[in-house]
């Protein structure tokens, strides 16, 4: 192999396929399935959060959307507080960050 298509070598700082996403977990329920998502982003976005990881199931009435966002010096009440604010909002908690 050359340097070019040789996998890049492995470090202990590094995170790998296995690495948990590092930030801040949320769970939210929300109603308004597709649309309720599409605001809950708008905010995330024109708030600059990074999202890191996103689940969703909109299967019911009320949807469940988890989420880690990048740390970024912001407090993770900041974004639950303005997660809340948002009317399709049901319900915003501190999450798990998933395992790898």
């Amino acid at each position: 192999m050359n340097a070019l298509t040789a996998p890049p070598a492995a470090t202990d700082d590094a995170p790998g396929p296995t690495a948990p996403a590092a930030g801040h977990a949320v769970s939210l329920l929300l109603t308004g399935a597709d649309d309720g998502l599409l605001k809950v982003m708008t905010v995330l976005r024109s708030r600059r959060w990074a999202v890191r990881s996103l689940q969703v199931d909109l299967s019911g009435e009320v949807g469940r959307v988890d989420l880690v966002v990048a740390h970024d010096g912001r407090a993770a009440e900041l974004l639950l507080e303005q997660l809340r604010r948002v009317v399709v909002v049901v319900r915003a908690e501190p999450g798990v960050s998933p395992a790898g």
